[in-house]
């Protein structure tokens, strides 16, 4: 820089030499201040920029960019002061007219006259044209007047000073930290210095996370620690956690360390710590708890069960074991463990074995544990929230449980019969064995061995815990004569050791005779008539209140007359449903009574005729005249829309009208029904009178049997002398024909208002026969033969009642009408009634067949000898060939050429099955053709019922009898069946059988179309005295016996 020479003259001449060295001290002082002026600045902008580096440097890590601007800013004031001073003093220099208005800004006066002399000095110089004198003048006075002024002062150092001060309290304050921060003090000065440098920031406080990434639980809050070391004197005490969230946490530091509770997170987010100028960053990373994925048990049954190892899930928290099981707990989480605890009933912890994120335990003892927590720590470190409970709930071994879903307390079946006991079983951890046992009231008394082959059975694997197994049970296979009631229990048996085998309620069966059966079946049938009655008059009622609601409808209100006619429609509908009510309960009775052979087809098929129509009457007549009824209850309303027109009186009339038309036609049928009814009920009372004295004469005729089996030790001794157990014997017997006596004579009597009601001739003269042979005396005297040993008399005299009871039945049996009515191609209604007594015999059949199935089961299961498996298979034959034999006759009497084939393939199986059966062989061989008969005689009726449907309209009598009758075949049996449970008692009119599947096949074995019939031989006897002539005919009825005739006849 060039320096300036305040000394040199001031280039204006004429000029006082005191003025002019004034001027140059005023340039002297103003060089000096205005030198310093621009060092001041440069010094300051220096230290506000280094101190404010410095101050930021505490707050934050300055940006370089911050910290270039801060050192770029200090270098350009530096250049600006050093700029502005070469221009006032190098580059435009100042001239008098410059230093006379500075003197200006301190003397007014004195600087205006001054600046005047100047300019005239100036112009003089100029050579321009004004007064010398005048100029002198005033440059003397001027010279004069500045003599008491010093013009320095006019130079101002307020600017210097206060920037001279500002810069020394910078500077001072720059070496108080240099003293006091040497290390942030040269951390700044390099940082500042070199702004686009590495140098790192130097904090006064430093802040060391545990870790620089903090594991959370998903949503719970979590404690923040870390450690702080203070560099200096200054110790901030508190701290501030700063979130992405923008969630703020403050806290105090407490001997150099934060530990800060932090809010639940459930994102991974940032945070920033700060204590002082001292900043800590770290990130947090929510995740979930450590979660069970599996927990499963293996469970070691107790060694008397012999059962495999069980495995089952208990991650419910609920274990079901069997006391003195053990058990093994393994599972899984869903991360690598740590540490797992496992606190076991009252032990406090069993050893765990840790693989990865697998456990398991050993075997564990059950003994006195009810309660299991789980607590597992993962590799973070995290634990599960709560303990995690397994309930131990143990349980005895409970005993197991024996039903007959199908059977009731009480009940009846026909003697000939066979029942099919179905069992249901059940324990709770395997049944071992369970049965049957009975016994009668009358002492048949079943061997253990034979219950055991018969009526019992095991599970097939210690672990079955159900079974459903049917055992069979008839009547005659055992000896069980009608009248006897079967008693029988179910037990059964567990592998629980030294338990009793559990037993079922007491069962009834009663055994009942045909005869007997059939009795109760017309005792139920006649009370549908007493049943009918009620309806009649019911609807006698309501077709009399519909004749004088007809005859008021125009005196009585619309309310009145409205609420009447309500009430005579409900009442007609409540009779309806009554009637279809007695025609169900009839179509089960006659269900019950398709069982029973004594009942013929023909009256089979008139009484379903009659409660078809019965059903007929409810579901039509009486519906329309319930609706007509309703119809014209239906008042007129107040007010109606003009597009719809009420119903009027003339309405209602033409309404009650036809309701009272179709009341008086249900009248008539209901009419007609009771006269059909009454006609059934005569012809069965006189069918069941008929049996039941053909049931007297089988009795006299089996007592004849007795007396003649015995002759042979009881002959010619007096009473006193016979055996104890012959004496017994022989007053059994005398018992006996005491009730077959009071049984004539309920007989007699019970004919002879039979006939006194319908004066038909033969209950007339069998009546009048009963009186004249004196039937009850002579029964009687019998009695006494019998009670004296008197036997051989005693044997022709019951011979000849039973001869004679056989006739009477016979005379009052009644005829088949529709004998010889045809078969072939007659049409109508009598083609029609045809059809329906063959659907009605084939039924039967097929009843019949599924009958003897279950009796050849059962003879399967019996652990009897050969010549008795043969007897009794032989006796089963004979069933099967009278069922040939009654399939031929329903194809003769009404020959349909279509049903040839079929009627060819039910004989050959039905042949197949006798043939096996008279063999002795019950198994397959037997059951498949029977099976086969069965599904054979569905097609039958399938097809032979959808025949009559096509032959005639579905409102004909005989196509609606058809339809009941194919009802009562599906419909399930309820007759002869007490409610369920505890209470007995009521009707035993039969039992409910359920029947196996009719889709059975199997190969069927033998010659098909043939049929077995026996032949009887008989010895030769002469005139022999009756003693000895009744003893040779009792011996050659047993050689007859020890025969096996195997004559056969070809249909």
């Amino acid at each position: 820089m060039k320096s300036v020479n305040s000394n040199l003259p001031i280039e204006p001449h004429h000029l006082p030499e005191r003025l002019k060295s004034q001027f140059s001290k005023l340039k002297a002082r103003l060089w000096r201040i205005e030198l310093a002026l621009g060092v001041a600045w440069g010094t300051f902008a220096v230290l506000v920029s280094f101190l404010t580096s410095f101050a930021l440097d505490r707050w934050q890590d300055t940006p370089s960019l911050i910290r270039g601007t801060l050192l770029l800013g200090a270098l350009s004031a530096i250049c600006l002061s050093g700029g502005w001073w070469c221009w006032r003093w190098v580059i435009a220099q100042r001239n008098l007219r410059d230093y006379s208005r500075l003197v200006q800004r301190r003397y007014r006066i004195l600087g205006d006259r001054l600046l005047g002399i100047v300019e005239l000095t100036e112009d003089k110089s100029a050579e321009t044209s004004y007064s010398e004198e005048l100029y002198l003048a005033a440059v003397q006075q001027v010279d004069l007047d500045a003599r008491g002024c010093d013009f320095t002062a006019a130079v101002s150092t307020r600017l210097l000073s206060r920037l001279g001060a500002g810069s020394a309290v910078l500077a001072i304050l720059t070496f108080i930290l240099l003293a006091i921060l040497p290390g942030a003090f040269s951390n700044t000065l390099s940082r500042w210095i070199n702004p686009g440098g590495n140098t790192p920031r130097y904090t006064l406080v430093t802040i060391k996370p545990n870790t620089s990434e903090h594991l959370a639980i998903r949503g719970e809050s979590f404690f923040l620690e870390a450690d702080v070391n203070y560099l200096s004197f200054w110790k901030p005490g508190t701290v501030t956690v700063q979130l992405d969230s923008g969630y703020q946490v403050m806290g105090e530091v407490q001997d150099n360390r934060i530990r800060l509770e932090i809010p639940g997170q459930f994102k991974e987010t940032s945070m920033q710590m700060t204590v002082g100028d001292g900043m800590a960053e770290s990130k947090i990373r929510p995740m979930q708890r450590p979660t069970l994925v599996s927990l499963n048990a293996s469970i070691k049954m107790p060694a008397y069960l012999n059962l495999k190892d069980a495995s089952i899930d208990v991650e419910s928290g609920g274990l079901d074991i069997l006391k003195g099981s053990e058990v093994k707990v393994a599972g899984a989480i869903n991360r690598p463990l740590q540490e797992i605890v496992l606190n076991w009933g009252s032990t406090n912890r069993v050893p765990v074995s840790i693989s990865n994120v697998t456990f398991t335990t050993d075997w564990l003892s059950t003994t006195n544990a009810f309660e299991a927590d789980i607590h597992w720590k993962d590799q973070f470190g995290f634990t599960n929230a709560q303990p995690w409970k397994l309930n131990i709930r143990q349980r005895d071994d409970a005993a197991p449980t024996f039903q007959f879903p199908e059977l009731y307390r009480e009940m009846a079946i026909l003697e000939t019969e066979a029942v099919e006991l179905k069992t249901e079983v059940r324990d709770d951890f395997g049944v071992k064995e369970f049965g049957i046992d009975w016994e009668t009231i009358n002492g048949v008394k079943p061997s253990r061995d034979m219950l055991d082959v018969d009526f019992k059975d095991s599970s097939l694997h210690a672990a079955q815990k159900e079974l459903k197994v049917s055992f069979y049970f008839s009547p005659n296979l055992y000896d069980i004569e009608p009248g006897d009631v079967v008693e029988l229990r179910g037990y059964v048996t567990d592998y629980f050791p030294d338990r009793e085998p559990g037993k079922t309620a007491l069962y009834r069966i009663h055994i009942v005779s045909a005869v007997e059966h059939a009795e109760r079946i017309r005792q139920q049938l006649e009370a549908l008539l007493t049943q009918l009655e009620d309806v009649s008059r019911l609807e006698q009622s309501i077709a009399t209140a519909t004749d004088e609601t007809l005859e008021k409808i125009d005196t009585l209100s619309e309310e009145d007359l409205a609420a009447r006619l309500q009430d005579q429609a409900t009442d007609q509908k409540l009779n309806a449903s009554q009637l279809s009510e007695m025609a169900r309960k009839g179509m089960e009775t006659l269900k019950e009574a398709m069982r029973n052979p004594t009942f013929t087809d023909e009256v089979m098929s008139e009484w379903s005729k009659t409660l078809s129509e019965m059903q007929q009457l409810a579901d039509q007549k009486m519906q329309d005249a319930a609706k007509a009824l309703s119809k014209a209850s239906q008042s007129p309303p107040s007010q109606s829309p003009p597009s719809q027109s009420p119903p009027s009186k003339n309405t209602q009339k033409q309404a009650m009208q036809e309701a009272q038309e179709t009341e008086q036609e249900i009248l008539e049928s209901l009419e007609n029904l009771q006269s059909m009814v009454n006609e059934d009920l005569d012809q069965l009372q006189a069918l069941t009178l008929a049996q039941r004295l053909r049931g007297l004469g089988r009795t006299e005729m089996d007592l004849e049997t007795t007396l003649m089996e015995g002759a042979e030790d009881t002959i010619g001794l007096f009473p006193d002398e016979l055996a104890p157990r012959w004496r017994a014997l022989h007053g059994k017997l005398g018992d006996t024909q005491k009730e077959t006596a009071e049984q004539s004579q309920e007989l007699q009597d019970e004919i002879g208002r039979f006939f006194e009601r319908t004066q038909k001739e033969a209950y007339g003269e069998v009546s009048e026969d009963m009186k004249a042979r004196q039937t009850v005396e002579g029964i009687l005297t019998t009695q006494e033969l019998i009670l004296k040993n008197i036997t051989m008399e005693a044997a022709d005299q019951v011979a000849i009642w039973s001869a004679q009871f056989e006739d009477w039945a016979g005379q009052l049996e009644p005829q088949n009408e529709s004998e010889g009515s045809g078969g072939g191609e007659g049409g109508g209604e009598s083609n029609q009634q045809d059809l329906t007594k063959q659907l009605m015999a084939l039924l039967r059949m097929r009843e019949s067949e599924l009958n003897l199935r279950m009796q050849t089961r059962l003879l399967e299961r019996q652990d009897t000898g050969p010549e008795t498996r043969i007897e009794k298979g032989r006796e089963l034959s004979s069933n099967q060939s009278k069922l040939q034999e009654n399939l031929l006759e329903v194809r003769e009497e009404i020959p349909i050429p279509f049903l040839d084939p079929i009627f060819e393939e039910i004989h050959g199986h039905m042949g197949n099955a006798a043939d096996a059966l008279a063999r002795g062989q019950t198994d397959d061989r037997a059951v498949q053709p029977e099976t086969k008969s069965i599904t054979t005689l569905t097609d039958a009726i399938n097809i032979l019922n959808e025949q009559a449907q096509q032959n005639s309209s579905s409102s004909s009598s005989s196509s609606q009898a058809m339809s009941f009758m194919m009802q009562m075949m599906m419909a399930k049996q309820g007759m002869g069946k007490e409610g369920k449970g505890n209470t007995g008692g009521g009707s035993m009119a039969g039992g409910d059988t359920a029947r196996d599947s009719l889709n059975q096949g199997g190969e069927d074995d033998g010659d098909a179309g043939e049929s077995r019939t026996v032949s009887r031989g008989g010895g030769q006897s002469s005139d022999l005295p009756t003693e000895f002539r009744k003893s040779f005919e009792a011996y050659y009825k047993k050689l007859e016996q020890l025969e096996q005739p195997t004559q056969r006849n070809t249909p």
